[in-house]
């Protein structure tokens, strides 16, 4: 029976927030939030960046689509349904499973917004199911420099944080247990989870039913309701969805009448599919109060809000803190600067960025217009729902800009990843040694086993002759040469199988850093089948500074070699330092040697197992004959185009970053080219102008030949955002900004093969007041009075300064270009009136004559003499002046009138 409910199935029963309509949630769409989050300035806003994200293309990522495909699959051939695609749903598609449509689990049911996978209005909206000792300060501490709060004597963070205890008190007592016999069960007892839960990860999201959004500025302003959140300034809310572990097997076997396995244990306890949240709790980093970070994230260069900048939570480096506002509207912080109560906190840049290039890179070359378009990508991808179930076009599709600053930005979090270190060849025996450095929280690589790798390449020249090669990558047929692997036909005819070792080439893998599952339901001592894994055979992954390899076991990550824990597979000094110390004999008598690490996002081998599984290929077969249904059974008709259609996107997209390997960091021994001629231009200059800013750099190209142009790039607070190719140019002018905003840049120069360093830093705020200023010159209070009769009717403006109640007191205020003294035609002007009653008022557009008139209705007593606007003194003074170009001079100009 492949169309089974899966809300009444206790094997894919997670703690937290349960399906519409039980919860009763329903969330909004990233529409609503990027009205005021959006397109006002790209470095800092939370709309493009997240754009560009993995988690907003997590319903549209093609990878998790197939993988989601064959997890269904195989979970028909183990339990007898693909309820194991729900875990997959509640993740990559959390609106459309907290509203009821991951039933049925093949995706078919979602819509609209489903598409924008993790979005604005899920993340806004999950409160701390540890509510309690967080608020205690038992689970992180109390010390308010850790939440970067002044508690000031009139500032917000402690009653805000009560607010929101008392809240998550009372919406939390509807959340229950499920199995049967402790159905409808409280699940928290004295506001605490069950003994023996103590993280919420893979996917126990608990999400608020009212609309109110949370987030970790007690002092922002919105029209919407907020709650402060000190969850969102924690490590913990990472870990939501970055610990995945396979509840299903878990739940095998759940004795009646007591919680649930998934409901008494936390998730890291339980069947390995990726660890990333639990690495970085074992490190330095997860420990109360951080660490001191490595290389680019040493304390020197890298801010946090942490005294001494230390390190210690995951949105420290994947959502870093940037230089700005976090909504288009008027008068919100410039954060850190404009903040009180958060001195220490930047507004949070909502890039969330791992290392994944391929995806986004591809998802972009599918729309029209954009500029890397792909006519047969966008083909493959946009074959509709009804062949794919996969919609491109639902929820806010595809920003091809955003996308490719999202691909940009993961190459230098790649490159900020790792770096070899102390590399030594000794000539006479061939012996090398280098270190490979972790600069990560957590292990490198991380994240979820699709066949993606690090691996090092040793390249030995003699004479500038290439004499032997470790770990070589044969580019026509994809894949690393020297694997045991299994390869079948191309359907396609295109690429060859990969190329035996040659004479001088070796595979190491123990130079291959990645993570291998094993299942014993396959039989499989490696396998791709994550839904049916049950063990790791290999994971000899760097592990990150202050590894404690001790606590490894209960969170199963210590690193495995053939199938069994090898807690000694890295030595106490490399768990504390965060590396691996590699020591290899190569070719002696070399003159020149390249290391090089490199990283795949995915590879050929799982692309081809992808493609097998779901086209039920006979030949490459892991399961029984009978197992292969998604070409057959009605319930994956949207999805068994995707054996075919994954294997044609990896054939044409095989030579892109992160599907070719991406050169993460280098080390060269001995003499030889320089790897890159391109030299850094010095930035001398950044000048602000009305809605731009104008850069100088230095000329490069004049005395080096070899480069051939520049480019610019916005610092993204120790990344960078691509603003434009200035060609041979030394002078650049970035327009269509926003008035107010900073805006920091710097300058690459580059040749036919390599860019060149970032040249130093220089920032600028564009404002209208850079070119022109608008000022009130004069304000005169009157009357209109009407004379005459039809096309004879006039108006006429009396000067009166005495009012009486029920008169309408007219303003005219002179309105001027201050720099020329001319009248401004077009402003419009805000007005307070104070006096015993106060209220604020707006003009009409200002005439050729700069006049520019508001009105304000006093109301006349009633027939009694009782009420009517209060009599006395009053005053109308400029709040602001509108108008295209300027900004106002700030000079407030008044004048005094008289209600009676």
């Amino acid at each position: 029976n492949l169309t089974p409910s899966v809300k009444n199935d206790p094997l894919v029963r997670l703690p937290g927030t349960q399906p519409f309509p039980e919860g009763d949630v329903v969330l909004e769409a990233p529409t609503r939030c990027l009205n005021c989050h959006a397109d006002y300035n790209t470095i800092v806003e939370p709309g493009f960046n997240w754009k560009g994200s993995m988690m907003a293309q997590s319903a549209r990522d093609f990878v998790f689509w197939a993988c989601m495909a064959v997890a269904g699959q195989d979970s028909a051939w183990a339990i007898g349904t693909p309820n194991a695609v729900d875990i997959c749903e509640r993740c990559h598609f959390p609106q459309g499973w907290l509203e009821g449509r991951s039933d049925p689990p093949n995706a078919s049911a979602m819509v609209g917004s489903d598409f924008d996978g993790v979005h604005c209005d899920f993340c806004h909206r999950a409160y701390d199911p540890f509510f309690e000792d967080t608020f205690s300060g038992v689970r992180e501490g109390s010390d308010q420099v850790y939440w970067d709060e002044t508690n000031l004597s009139g500032t917000p963070s402690d009653d805000a944080a009560t607010a929101a205890y008392q809240e998550d008190v009372r919406i939390a007592a509807d959340i229950s247990l499920f199995n049967e016999g402790a159905k409808d069960l409280p699940f928290f007892k004295n506001n605490q989870p069950p003994d023996g839960y103590n993280e919420n990860g893979s996917g126990q999201y608990f999400i608020s039913p009212t609309r109110d959004k949370r987030a970790s500025f007690a002092d922002a302003e919105a029209r919407h309701g907020m709650y402060y959140s000190r969850y969102h300034k924690s490590k913990y809310f990472c870990g939501i969805c970055h610990d995945v572990s396979n509840p299903v097997l878990a739940n095998l076997g759940a004795a009646p009448g007591q919680p649930l396995p998934t409901e008494s244990n936390s998730a890291y306890s339980y069947f390995h599919v990726e660890r990333t949240f639990s690495e970085f709790m074992l490190s330095d980093y997860g420990l109360q109060g951080g660490s001191p970070g490595k290389g680019p994230f040493d304390p020197a260069i890298f801010e946090t809000s942490l005294p001494d900048n230390a390190i210690s939570k995951c949105q420290d480096c994947h959502m870093r803190d940037g230089v700005g506002a976090g909504c288009d509207k008027k008068g919100v912080p410039i954060r850190p600067d404009q903040s009180i109560e958060h001195p220490g906190s930047g507004q949070p840049i909502h890039d969330l960025t791992g290392g994944n290039i391929w995806v986004p890179t591809v998802l972009a070359s599918s729309v029209q217009g954009s500029p890397n378009y792909d006519p047969v990508n966008g083909s493959l991808l946009n074959q509709g729902p009804a062949v794919l179930t996969l919609d491109l076009t639902a929820g806010e599709g595809l920003d091809p800009a955003a996308l490719l600053a999202g691909a940009d930005r993961s190459r230098q979090q790649l490159q900020l990843a790792a770096s070899i270190t102390d590399l030594e060849y000794f000539p006479a025996s061939g012996d090398l040694h280098f270190r490979v450095q972790n600069q990560t929280g957590h292990k490198l690589i991380s994240g979820f086993p699709e066949g993606r790798r690090m691996f090092l390449n040793i390249k030995v020249f003699k004479t500038g002759s290439l004499i032997q090669e470790v770990n070589p990558y044969d580019e026509s047929a994809g894949t690393l040469k020297g694997l045991s692997y299994n390869y079948q036909a191309d359907p396609l005819g295109k690429l060859p199988k990969p190329l035996s070792l040659a004479a001088n080439e070796i595979y190491v893998d123990d130079l291959v850093y990645e993570m291998h599952p094993s299942s014993t339901l396959t039989g499989e001592q490696e396998t791709f089948h994550f839904a049916l894994a049950d063990n790791r055979y290999k994971d000899n992954r760097i592990p990150p500074k202050g590894f404690r390899i001790g606590e490894a076991s209960e969170r199963l990550s210590v690193p495995r070699s053939h199938g069994a824990d090898a807690p000694g597979y890295f030595t106490a000094a490399e768990y504390s330092g965060g590396y691996d110390e590699v020591q290899l004999q190569v070719a002696p008598d070399a003159d020149h040697i390249e290391v090089s690490l490199y990283y795949q996002t995915t590879s050929r081998e799982y692309m081809e197992f992808l493609r097998d599984e779901i086209n039920g290929n006979p030949n490459n077969q892991t399961l029984p004959a009978g197992a292969y249904i998604i070409q057959s059974d009605p319930f994956f008709s949207g999805m068994k185009a995707w054996g075919n259609t994954i294997w044609e996107l990896w054939t044409h997209n095989m030579n892109l970053d992160g599907a070719a390997p991406y050169l993460m960091t280098q080390a060269v021994y001995g003499s030889g080219q320089p790897l890159c001629t391109a030299e850094s231009p010095v930035l001398f200059d950044a000048v602000a102008g009305n809605g731009s800013v104008t850069l100088n750099w230095t000329d490069m190209h004049t005395g080096n030949q070899d480069i051939i142009g520049y480019k610019i790039y916005y610092d993204q607070s120790g990344k960078a955002q691509f603003v434009d190719n200035a060609g041979l140019a030394t002078s650049y002018t970035d327009t269509g900004l926003t008035n107010g905003s900073p805006y920091c840049y710097q300058v690459v120069s580059y040749t036919a093969d390599c860019d060149s360093d970032f040249s130093n830093i220089l920032c600028a705020i564009p404002s209208a007041g850079n070119g022109n200023r608008a000022g009130a010159q004069s304000i005169v209070t009157g009357i209109l009075t009407k004379s005459g009769k039809g096309k004879n009717t006039t108006t006429v403006f009396t000067t009166l300064s005495i009012f009486s109640q029920g008169d309408e007191v007219v303003f005219r205020i002179g309105v001027v270009d201050v720099n020329t003294g001319s009248p401004l035609e077009g402003a419009t002007v805000q007005l307070q009136i104070s006096g015993p009653e106060v209220a604020f008022i707006e003009s009409t557009a200002s005439d050729t004559n700069g006049i520019a008139e508001a009105r304000w209705k006093t109301q006349a007593p009633n027939r009694k003499g009782n009420g009517g606007t209060s009599t006395g003194d009053y005053s109308a003074a400029v709040s602001d002046i509108t108008a295209s170009g300027y900004v106002w001079d700030g000079v407030i100009v008044s004048t005094a009138f008289i209600v009676q």
